[in-house]
C-alpha cells in the first residue's frame, strides 16, 4: 500500500517537530519511515499505530543524532561547538578594539594602533584562506562576505600617498593574493561548489557572509566621533555582534540561527545610530 498526500505530510509534519532540518537527510528519512509505516499497513495495523510504532523504531533524537553525524562526515555540520564558535568571532573581538581605540581618544602606542588597524582585516582574509581549504564551513561565511564586500568598499575609497584617485580595480589584490595562495595549498575549485551547496541547503547563509561587513557598518555609522564614551559603544556593539555569529554557528535550528543573526544586527545598528544621533546634537 502507498500512503496518500495527507498521510505523507503527516510524516513529515512529525520530522519537522524532531527538528531535521536538512533537505539531504529529511529525504532519506522520510523515504524510511514511508517504508516502514506501508509495510505495518499492508500487515493489518491502521496508519495511526504504524506511524507511532515506526517511531518508536526511529525515535527523534535517534534521527537528530544520525542527521548531525552525517552532516559532520560529509562536511555539512549546521551547527558546532562552543569553541568552533567563539573562534570564528575573534575578527569581530579586533574589529571592536581598534574601534574602541581610534574612536576614544586614547593615544595608544605605534605599534599598538598599527595592529589594532591591520589585524582585523587580516584575520578576515586569513579566516577566508583557512575556509577555502576546509571546503568552507559555515563559520567561514563572514570571511567571504567580507573580503567581497570590503574589496567593493575599497574601490571607492582613495589612500593619500597612495593614490590621488580612488582605488578601484587595485582594491581587489588583497583578495587576488589570498586566493592565489589559497589555489597553491588546495588548487581545485571544490570550495566554491561547496559554497553553492551549503546556500542550496540554507539560503539564509547568504546574509549570513553579509553579516560579516557588520563590524564595518557599524562603525561607519560612528565616523568622526571621537569621545572616551565611545569606548562602551563599540564594545557593547562588538559583543552583541559577536553573540549573533556564536548563537548562528552554536544553533541546531534554522529559524533560532535566522533570528539571533537579525536581532543582534538590529541591535547593534540601533545602539551604534542612538549613540551618533545623541553626539552631534
Amino acid at each position: 500500500m502507498t500512503l496518500n498526500k495527507s498521510q505523507v505530510k503527516e510524516v513529515k509534519r512529525c520530522l519537522k517537530k524532531n527538528r531535521i532540518e536538512s533537505r539531504l537527510i529529511f529525504g532519506d528519512f522520510l523515504d524510511h519511515l514511508c517504508c516502514m509505516i506501508e509495510q505495518k499497513i499492508s500487515e493489518g495495523a491502521s496508519f495511526e499505530d504504524s506511524l507511532q510504532a515506526s517511531l518508536s523504531q526511529l525515535p527523534g533524537y535517534e534521527m537528530k543524532m544520525i542527521e548531525t553525524y552525517t552532516l559532520k562526515i560529509l562536511n555539512m555540520e549546521t551547527s558546532f561547538s562552543s569553541r568552533t564558535s567563539l573562534l570564528a568571532t575573534i575578527p569581530f573581538g579586533l574589529f571592536g578594539l581598534a574601534w574602541a581605540f581610534s574612536n576614544s581618544g586614547i593615544n595608544a602606542p605605534k605599534f599598538i594602533s598599527l595592529f589594532l588597524f591591520w589585524a582585523p582585516m587580516i584575520s578576515m582574509f586569513v579566516l577566508f584562506g583557512v575556509g577555502w581549504i576546509k571546503n568552507f564551513p559555515r563559520w567561514s561565511f563572514p570571511a567571504i562576505g567580507f573580503c567581497l564586500l570590503f574589496s567593493m568598499y575599497l574601490m571607492m575609497v582613495s589612500i593619500p600617498g597612495l593614490s590621488d584617485d580612488v582605488l578601484g580595480l587595485w582594491a581587489w589584490i588583497p583578495l587576488l593574493i589570498t586566493l592565489i595562495i589559497c589555489f597553491i595549498f588546495k588548487p581545485v575549485i571544490e570550495p566554491i561548489k561547496k559554497i553553492i551547496e551549503r546556500i542550496r541547503e540554507e539560503p539564509a547563509l547568504i546574509l549570513f557572509a553579509l553579516f560579516g561587513i557588520a563590524p564595518i557598518f557599524v562603525r561607519i555609522i560612528c565616523d568622526e566621533m571621537y569621545s572616551i564614551w565611545m569606548i562602551f559603544i563599540a564594545l557593547i556593539s562588538t559583543v552583541i555582534l559577536s553573540s549573533g555569529i556564536y548563537f548562528f554557528l552554536r544553533s541546531d535550528r534554522k529559524r533560532t540561527r535566522l533570528i539571533s543573526m537579525i536581532i543582534s544586527g538590529l541591535l547593534a545598528v540601533i545602539i551604534t545610530y542612538t549613540a551618533s544621533t545623541i553626539y552631534w546634537k
